[in-house]
């Protein structure tokens, strides 16, 4: 029992800082049909100027971290003024936003690393505190994450649902060309989600190194391919949806290590085990838990 909560608890914050990162990604995609392979390194930035302003100036924790997510809101506001509207205007089709998008992601990489080093970097927090629950030992770090992860995803639906911007929003991605001539304000509908989108990305890593304790340059390059599974699980495109595959695939990764399956799989092995859930879930619902098989006329 005590082990099946551990799993149950750690899948929980995995799946909230899964789900909080392909939110971002899912409403780029929804509104734009942009696929944001620099998403991953979003993360690692946010969690490294969160670093930066509360370990080296020493600023209030909380603090650095608004300042770290307006910091991924302004670099994605200036992307999108000096990059994606331009090959918007110009028709670029998808094989050249993807190649584009890439080319970001990789001059991205170098410039984190450029800017911190590849040194491993940890938080100014005790990561050793614990709680006991029923036999289980619940560290004080992922407690705090699951609390403001939890809060910050039910903000994120809420927003998506009541916000007029959020409304916007949804109409735009389900019919672009119907949205635009009803009086929807298109530019405030792009910049809106990129803010967002950035926003979110930084958020992710904060809790990402949180969770992990400790974490260098490589951190969301290694977790993008996850983070793009839980967008596909959910439905591609539905932000909803990847709230849902977010926390799903986590909780499946974690409970996948109890000793009922096969003796527990491995953690080094969790990737490997997300992507045969989607795999799975694709064989007999390929338009992802979420979606809708498009009837045929």
């Amino acid at each position: 029992m005590s082990d099946f909560i551990q799993y149950f608890f750690n899948g929980l914050v995995v799946g909230c800082i899964f789900a909080i990162a392909a939110v971002g990604i899912s409403l780029l995609y929804s509104v734009l049909r942009l696929v944001n392979f620099a998403a991953g390194d979003f993360l690692t930035l946010g969690a490294f100027i969160t670093y930066f302003l509360s370990v080296t100036l020493e600023l209030n924790f909380l603090l650095s971290v608004l300042v770290s997510m307006i910091a991924g809101m302004a670099i994605s506001w200036f992307l999108e003024l000096v990059l994606w509207r331009n090959l918007r205007r110009n028709k670029a089709g998808t094989l050249a936003l993807f190649l584009v998008a890439t080319g970001v992601a990789l001059m991205l990489r170098p410039l984190i690393q450029f800017l911190f080093g590849t040194e491993t970097r940890k938080f100014n927090i005790d990561i050793l505190k614990t709680y006991d629950f029923f036999g289980a030992r619940i560290p004080q770090t992922q407690l705090l994450v699951l609390i403001f992860a939890s809060a910050s995803i039910l903000t994120i639906a809420l927003f998506i649902a009541k916000a007029r911007i959020g409304k916007d929003m949804r109409a735009y991605a389900n019919n672009p060309g119907l949205a635009s001539v009803s009086g929807i304000n298109v530019d405030r509908v792009v910049i809106a989600t990129w803010l967002i989108s950035g926003a979110l990305g930084s958020l992710a890593g904060v809790f990402q190194g949180l969770v992990q304790g400790q974490f260098n340059n490589a951190m969301g390059e290694s977790l993008l391919l996850s983070f793009f599974a839980a967008v596909v699980l959910g439905t591609i495109g539905d932000a909803y949806g990847a709230l849902a595959g977010g926390l799903l695939l986590g909780l499946i990764m974690e409970l996948s290590q109890l000793g009922i399956f096969f003796g527990g799989v491995p953690s080094n092995y969790k990737p490997v085990v997300a992507f045969a859930t989607l795999v799975l879930v694709l064989l007999f619902k390929p338009e992802g838990i979420f979606g809708y098989r498009a009837r045929k006329v």
